[in-house]
């Protein structure tokens, strides 16, 4: 397909990389021109230098051929603006990333009234991942599908843990609990792993379970934690508005500490019920006065990836928990596993990714079983999807042993008209399923991608 993106931020980038990977033709619009050449060069793809929400821009970049049009720059109102222009000049789809508050309560009206295909505020969706963290403190990630009744619970191993040694095809009746581990990180290696599998500590593992199931199954672990009801939150961005939002609304106690003095004054006019602090968030000794050892939870939101980090390293050392952070930078996680080893991170750009991902991937196989959400996990090495299973899935009334899978792919769950199955080898799937598949190979669009072709 056809893509253009405007807009060569962090986000952009990401998004040219990933597109460009799947073998979509991607043109990228940004006024910086020295950023365009870096990008053209670093992915070959096509570049141009200019506003994005003029007409001879998008026409030069040849908008009315373009099937699905990009726009995240800094600027709402240039993201708007561009998507309505290219809609206009012949643009099949349009993505628009908006960030302003104001502007998120009437994304309804600009989708319907402006023709914009998808909106999404990342601040927001961010949120929503942190608050299904605090949720479940004993996981470090969590994912949510099929309408929030199947999660994807990421742990880390320890050396104490009772899985340690574990083979999976004895799991369930050595805990005698619905959980089936779909994805394990073992160093630098992502296991899609079989029944044979031998769990070792320092393995990171990825299971599926019910959301009603999954208190349950921490405790049956060893991994249960006290239920967080005390959260603080250093710096006062969009995204911790969101949260805070969250949290107070499920009786938590909220206090957030902002360096920003205006800031922190709006905050404390749209918060009732929390508390807001005008002072360096960063600083020990504001932290020891604020209380830093009574809270369950800490969450790291300033703009500096080197703050949160430290921050939070700080507040597992003061006796804190669950501690989580905010990175935009991932090489940091990666050049760091043993200080931020428990800590839970999230990534605003992925998040925003995996969204724009899913509906450029859904728009590719529009008669087939459409993606319905889609995560990157394990650093991006894997990913977990969700599918509806249509008429035409050549799995429907198979029996998964049956079925000839293509090599690091498994089927991690099904949800059936509201019940959750963890799947084993006699189940098949039905018409109308929601499949949740972890795949390491190669992207995949449809449902009967994950069979070896005859």
């Amino acid at each position: 397909m056809n893509v253009i993106v405007v807009g060569g931020g962090k986000v952009g980038v990401m998004l040219t990389g990933l597109l460009s990977d799947e073998g979509h033709s991607v043109t990228v619009i940004d006024t910086a021109a020295r950023l365009v050449e870096k990008i053209v060069n670093d992915y070959d793809v096509m570049g141009i230098g200019g506003n994005g929400a003029t007409a001879s821009v998008l026409n030069e970049a040849g908008v009315s051929q373009c099937d699905v049009f990009i726009a995240v720059t800094g600027s709402d109102e240039l993201n708007i603006m561009s998507c309505i222009f290219a809609s206009k000049i012949g643009a099949k789809h349009t993505i628009a990333r908006v960030r302003n508050t104001e502007y998120s309560m009437q994304i309804p009206f600009m989708r319907d009234s402006l023709g914009l295909g998808l909106v999404i505020n990342p601040d927001f969706e961010a949120a929503d991942e942190i608050a299904r963290i605090i949720d479940f403190p004993a996981a470090t990630k969590i994912e949510t599908f099929s309408k929030g009744r199947i999660e994807l619970a990421e742990i880390a191993v320890s050396k104490e843990s009772s899985l340690c040694g574990v083979k999976l095809s004895d799991l369930r009746k050595t805990f005698n609990t619905a959980m089936l581990v779909c994805a394990v990180q073992r160093g630098d290696e992502v296991i899609i792993p079989s029944g044979n599998f031998v769990i070792e500590a320092g393995d990171k593992i990825h299971f599926t379970a019910s959301k009603l199931d999954l208190p349950k199954v921490f405790k049956t672990l060893g991994m249960s934690k006290k239920k967080i009801r005390s959260v603080l939150i250093i710096g006062g961005s969009r995204t911790s508005y969101y949260l805070a939002q969250h949290l107070l609304k499920a009786g938590m106690r909220v206090k957030i500490i902002e360096s920003n003095e205006e800031r922190a004054r709006k905050l404390e006019e749209g918060l009732k019920g929390a508390t807001i602090i005008y002072g360096d968030g960063t600083d020990s000794e504001t932290l020891i006065e604020e209380g830093l050892d009574g809270y369950d939870a800490t969450v790291a939101l300033t703009e500096i990836d080197e703050e949160n980090i430290i921050f939070s390293v700080f507040a597992a050392q003061n006796g804190v928990a669950k501690t989580v952070c905010k990175v935009n930078r991932e090489v940091f996680v990666s050049m760091m596993p043993s200080v931020l080893e428990g800590c839970s991170i999230v990534t605003p750009k992925s998040i925003t990714a995996n969204i724009i991902l899913r509906f450029v991937r859904s728009i590719n196989n529009a008669d087939g079983s459409n993606i319905q959400k889609l995560y990157r996990i394990i650093e991006g090495k894997a990913e977990a999807l969700e599918f509806h299973a249509a008429e035409n899935c050549k799995l429907i009334g198979v029996c998964l042993k049956d079925c000839n899978l293509k090599p690091n792919i498994i089927v991690a769950c099904i949800s059936r008209k509201g019940e959750v199955i963890i799947p084993d080898g006699s189940t098949a799937i039905k018409e109308g399923d929601s499949v949740i598949v972890i795949t390491a190979a190669q992207p995949i669009t449809d449902l009967n991608d994950i069979l070896e072709e005859d």
